[in-house]
């Protein structure tokens, strides 16, 4: 054995004279707080129904359905909705260029959730096969920006589509609008994350499709691998530029990318549109390979769609399966469907799908133990035995605060210490403090610092901001 190092085991409460002053049981069920959730699409490119596949197929060769004010005051009711990710094409945002112009849906929906007080995310695609037009072009591009055909899919609309390739001309454009969008919507504190898009169909980096409509399917190769990591890195650049306040969600299926490893490396969220069949291994350990600060949305389970029957019962599949594998994961984020009224369908047919989002999603903290803890100099701290419930690390450094007599305290923590096994987090105590003190946390996602509830149960009926510990007793 080698020789013993003092700061090797180091216990900073060694000599220090402790009391047990507080403990708290865990909260049971929906907790709505920042950087975690449930997200109901509110506007996608998906703006059908019908939940048997049979259905859904039939539906899919259908006009979509237009959002409305209804659909969103009724989805946003549902009180453990946590989120409204809006997901629409570049013509959704822009017409003209040097300036936006939003269509209604999205101005409704991000002040649906203003309204509701919650958060929202976005994504702007710029191809899609599900999107009933040719393409996701602003108008005043479609002459400047070449296209590709392509066919995947049964979908309503003109077939083929057509996807723009990835020029210089388009990544200036493509910059240009983000930067619009950046300037209007970065600094708002509801927004809450954003994905990197405008590469591959659904902005999300496939590019496996039919060039002919009888056709295999192929994986597209528009650029030589070279060009294409330049692309990637440029896309991702572009978007950290126009989004520097607000968290970068990066799906899985760009991680075969250098700049995509980077920028997990370091500390993007992470997003994977798929869990049965195409999430791979490798995109997988990616995933798992983010920085301990960083979020995993989950998108999206279907109800009634989503099922496999199987000789072999181990594999077996079912929707309603799939938030706890989306869990075990360590999702911070779970979606359901792909616009409100799938989410409304869940939750009046089987709202038993949303269980193990309600209890396992996200981060869950609380004090399971709390001591009083003596300074050789007479000052108190109070050290909290900090347990987290849920499957994923707070996505953001968490501020403990502790009120008394009008003074507060406060200390910071790394999320990468709230994860797993108990922490013990040293809370020193306002000076002149009382008998009683109030505990309460932020955390900080981005540049944006919002307070979070504790997952503690204290009998009010839900998780509150604040606990109160009695020091003597």
């Amino acid at each position: 054995m080698g020789g013993f190092e003092d700061n090797a085991f180091n216990n900073p409460f060694s000599g220090r004279k402790s009391e047990q002053v507080a403990y708290f049981m865990p909260y049971k069920g929906h907790i709505h707080n920042p950087g975690m959730g449930i997200i109901s699409m509110a506007i996608s490119d998906h703006m059908t129904t019908g939940y048997t596949p049979q259905e859904r197929a039939t539906n899919d060769r259908k006009k979509p359905f237009t959002l409305s004010a209804k659909m969103l005051e009724e989805v946003t009711a549902l009180t453990y909705i946590d989120n409204l990710y809006i997901r629409v094409g570049w013509n959704d945002v822009q017409k003209e260029r040097g300036r936006l112009d939003l269509i209604p849906e999205f101005e409704m929906a991000v002040e649906a959730a203003k309204k509701a007080g919650i958060s929202w995310g976005l994504r702007i695609m710029q191809a899609s096969p599900s999107n009933p037009a040719e393409h996701l072009i602003p108008d005043f591009l479609v002459d400047k920006l070449p296209m590709y055909p392509y066919f995947d899919g049964d979908f309503y609309g003109p077939s083929p589509k057509k996807l723009p390739l990835y020029t210089e001309e388009y990544l200036k454009y493509w910059e240009e609008m983000l930067v619009l969008l950046g300037e209007k919507y970065d600094k708002t504190t509801e927004l809450e994350y954003v994905d990197v898009s405008g590469f591959g169909l659904w902005g999300e980096g496939h590019h496996g499709c039919h060039v002919k409509p009888d056709g295999p399917v192929v994986d597209l190769e528009m650029d030589s691998r070279e060009r294409t990591e330049e692309i990637v890195a440029n896309l991702i650049q572009s978007h950290q530029k126009a989004f520097p306040a607000t968290p970068m969600v990066l799906n899985l299926v760009l991680s075969e990318y250098r700049a995509a490893q980077q920028a997990i490396q370091e500390g993007c969220w992470v997003r994977r549109d798929s869990y049965h069949h195409w999430f791979q291994a490798d995109q997988a350990q990616y995933g798992l390979m983010k920085r301990p600060d960083a979020a995993m949305i989950f998108e999206t389970v279907m109800p009634g769609i989503s099922m496999e029957d199987n000789e072999d019962p181990a594999f077996r599949y079912s929707y309603l399966e799939m938030p706890d594998r989306m869990c075990d994961y360590g999702a911070a984020y779970g979606i359901v469907g792909f616009n409100p009224l799938d989410t409304l369908h869940a939750d009046h047919m089987v709202p038993q799908l949303f269980d193990a989002f309600k209890n396992r999603l996200g981060y869950r903290l609380r004090p399971s133990i709390c001591w009083k803890v003596l300074q050789e100099d007479g000052s108190q701290s109070l050290v909290l035995g900090m347990v987290n419930d849920g499957v994923a690390n707070p996505p953001g450094i968490v501020i403990f605060k502790a009120e008394s007599k009008g003074k507060i305290s406060s200390v910071s923590v790394e999320p990468g210490t709230l994860g797993g096994r108990m922490a013990l987090v040293e809370l020193p105590l306002p000076e002149n403090c009382g008998d009683k003190v109030v505990l309460s946390m932020d955390i900080v996602i981005g540049q944006k610092r919002r307070p979070v509830r504790f997952a503690a149960e204290v009998r009010s009926g839900q998780a509150p901001y604040e606990l109160n510990i009695c020091l003597k007793h």
